[in-house]
């Protein structure tokens, strides 16, 4: 009958004394051509000149200088490269939550359910705290007015300038006019202009965060200005008007 080996366990590893690493790097002189990027964490020694003349003045050691700029340097285009795989993430993930909205917008089955896409849906699908769909009195509202804000004549072209599509606020409390008793959540919105038609009252959709970064005058509209031109296009069809 045969009798299993002990089980050994592996081997602890082993601490290198700088005696050791010395004589390896001894050994092996081309070992940091071949491993560079230690050149950017290892610390180079202050040198010292024998042969200076104490009353000449000091001696700049340029190649501690040099090391200290590289590094500075490396730290820099990490921190930007970082910056930048951030940014585009932000953007694919804005990209992704847009079309959502945009697809659950086309299969709206009637107006009312229009409606209650923009002033419901478009919460969970943006990822934002508020949504309201503000029209000006006199304008007909939908048979289902969940979500919708009536505001009086002249209020939208206070609060936007109406010759832009897009208007981006930060660091503001929301607006009770717009978001009724959500206001308390907004601290950032962006605000869509809706023109339905060219006779009729511009109408604007209001969403707000509670984030009160999330929107800011700096940030890229492209992809809300085509939102709203899609919304526009939506309700229009559901209206029976020229597109």
């Amino acid at each position: 009958m045969s009798t299993k080996a002990p089980r050994q366990d592996a081997p602890a590893p082993i601490a290198l004394s700088e005696t050791q690493v010395a004589e390896f790097l001894q050994t092996n002189p081309d070992f940091l051509k071949r491993h560079p990027e230690l050149l950017s964490v290892l610390e180079a020694p202050e040198r010292a000149f024998a042969d200076v003349d104490p009353a000449g003045g000091d001696v700049v050691d340029l190649q501690d200088a040099m090391l200290a700029r590289v590094r500075a340097d490396l730290d820099k285009q990490r921190e930007q490269c970082n910056d930048l795989i951030d940014a585009g993430r932000a953007n694919l993930q804005s990209q992704n939550r847009i079309h959502a909205a945009v697809v659950a917008l086309l299969k709206a089955r009637s107006l009312d359910h229009l409606i209650e896409i923009l002033t419901i849906d478009l919460v969970g699908l943006l990822h934002v705290d508020a949504a309201a769909l503000c029209l000006e009195g006199g304008t007909v509202a939908p048979g289902s007015n969940q979500g919708v804000r009536v505001v009086p004549v002249g209020t939208i072209e206070r609060l936007v300038d109406i010759s832009r599509a897009v208007t981006l606020r930060k660091d503001i409390e929301g607006d009770r006019r717009l978001y009724g008793e959500a206001a308390g959540l907004v601290r950032s919105e962006v605000l869509l202009r809706l023109t339905v038609r060219e006779d009729a009252p511009i109408a604007l959709l209001a969403l707000g965060s509670r984030d009160p970064q999330r929107f800011h005058e700096g940030q890229g509209s492209e992809l809300l200005v085509f939102l709203a031109a899609i919304m526009e296009h939506s309700i229009r069809t559901w209206l029976d008007l020229p597109r």
